[in-house]
């Protein structure tokens, strides 16, 4: 077939030929233009497509975090906490007892907590 077409154009005068020339050139940087436009086009449409995607797991990954928040701040609630403790038989404590500690060099050795004569 490309045969054909050449001896068409080898058939006609230099002008002729020039132009015909011009345009099978011209005609094959189109279908080139056109190839390239298509594959962009198509892999435009892939990356919107996988973006879309990728919002949409990240809208349900932030859906399910905020229901832990909320599940984690269901169950650490003061009132929730307490009647799992009484459930668990712990009850108020009826006196409190406090230690003092003090921090620094001087507590680090024993024998400085000794009581003094």
């Amino acid at each position: 077939m490309l045969q054909c077409w050449w001896r068409r154009v080898r058939a006609l005068r230099v002008s002729d030929q020039q132009a015909a020339v011009m345009a099978i050139v011209s005609s094959a940087v189109l279908a080139a233009l056109t190839v390239v436009w298509l594959t962009v086009s198509t892999r435009t449409a892939l990356l919107n497509q996988r973006l879309d995607d990728l919002d949409a797991r990240y809208a349900q990954l932030t859906d399910e975090i905020n229901q832990t928040w909320t599940a984690i701040g269901e169950v650490t609630s003061p009132q929730a906490m307490e009647d799992r403790a009484r459930r668990l038989g712990f009850q108020p404590a009826e006196r409190i007892e406090y230690l003092v500690t003090h921090q620094g060099s001087e507590s680090a050795d024993p024998s400085n907590d000794a009581p003094k004569r």
